[in-house]
């Protein structure tokens, strides 16, 4: 997937640990447009479990276009009303830096847990 980062992505550092998980929502625009003429997007949450995530953190920021390969992970957990709720999100295993930066031209791929 292609899109831009619709925040400034969520970093958890795992406690004793040098893993760290971060979160993101990507806005992923579709290939067709609205009849007026506007674009419209779906805005995909995203996972990437990463030894490395201090690192590239600072570089995931709010409009920055990236893209992400991964699989589709669906997860469930019972919520404080008692029923049952669904999660469906993409655990990335490969996250690289689209723009034309100096600082962007390189790619981080790491074995998800």
């Amino acid at each position: 997937m292609v899109g831009r980062l619709t925040k400034d992505v969520e970093f958890i550092q795992l406690e004793n640990s040098t893993r760290s998980v971060l979160k993101f929502v990507l806005a992923v625009n579709r290939r067709f447009s609205k009849k007026n003429g506007g674009k419209e997007a779906d805005f995909i949450s995203i996972v990437y479990w990463s030894n490395y995530g201090d690192k590239i953190q600072p570089y995931l920021v709010k409009g920055r276009l990236i893209g992400v390969s991964g699989k589709i992970t669906t997860r469930s957990y019972t919520g404080t009303d008692g029923l049952k709720k669904y999660i469906t999100e993409v655990e990335a295993d490969n996250i690289q830096f689209l723009e034309n930066k100096k600082e962007d031209a390189v790619q981080y791929t790491e074995s998800v847990m």
